[in-house]
């Protein structure tokens, strides 16, 4: 009888553990999915000494930081500008859904904030599939028609948790005339929001006030041209 040589067994066997490795660590190398790895800071205010708190916005942050660099690489600063209130309706606001993976690279609390630093594995090949369907990139796509109004909502008041920081962008998603809405700056007890409406500042403000954000009703405190303060 044929005796099977030991050594040969023992490298099939190492071949077949780290094939298995691949599939179970990494299986979206494994599907043959397009990715791209890349690395994004974040950094969000301390509120209330609640450092888990800063820590998930700065995560937040950072992992939609890394979604940026991979659809700035795939769309020219042109098409960002002119659909950037299509791209953070239709994109940014489901950030997750690109996110294949990540792991922290550094952390540590900074002048009353949290910040990190990651290492994202972002799935740009269905990223690229929904801009080819936004018609960002080559193909048909939606197209935006009529005016938009540049707004800038100031919210005085905390947040108590990132559960509600995207709660309250939500809400105001809601309202038919938002374009598009992204934060552009965020302290202890003030954020300010960039909106993008086929309304002028004062049809928006009036919608704002029928909204209620955790039973509260929404107050505006000044409503100019292009700016809007509110408070909860």
């Amino acid at each position: 009888m044929k005796r099977l040589n030991p050594v040969r067994i023992d490298a099939q066997r190492i071949v077949l553990c780290l094939a298995l490795s691949v599939i179970l660590l990494y299986p979206a190398m494994a599907a043959g999915v397009e990715t791209e790895s890349v690395e994004s800071e974040g950094s969000a205010a301390i509120q209330n000494s609640n450092l888990a708190q800063a820590r998930e916005q700065a995560i937040s942050l950072a992992l939609r930081g890394a979604l940026e660099k991979v659809l700035s690489s795939a769309v020219s600063p042109q098409v960002l500008a002119a659909r950037k209130s299509v791209i953070s309706d239709k994109v940014y606001s489901v950030t997750e859904r690109y996110i294949l993976g990540y792991r922290i690279l550094r952390e540590a609390e900074q002048d009353g904030a949290y910040a990190v630093r990651i290492a994202a594995t972002v799935d740009s090949g269905n990223l690229k599939g929904d801009l080819r369907n936004l018609g960002l990139l080559e193909g048909r796509g939606e197209a935006r028609t009529g005016h938009a109004f540049p707004i800038s909502l100031i919210v005085l008041g905390a947040f108590a948790s990132h559960h509600d920081f995207m709660a309250f962008r939500d809400m105001v998603s809601d309202i038919p005339e938002v374009l598009g809405i992204w934060p552009a700056f965020m302290t202890k007890n003030m954020s300010e929001w960039r909106l993008e409406t086929s309304n002028d500042s004062q049809a928006i403000a009036r919608e704002l006030s029928k909204r209620r954000f955790k039973g509260m009703t929404l107050h505006i405190v000044q409503t100019g041209v292009e700016l809007i303060i509110a408070t909860f």
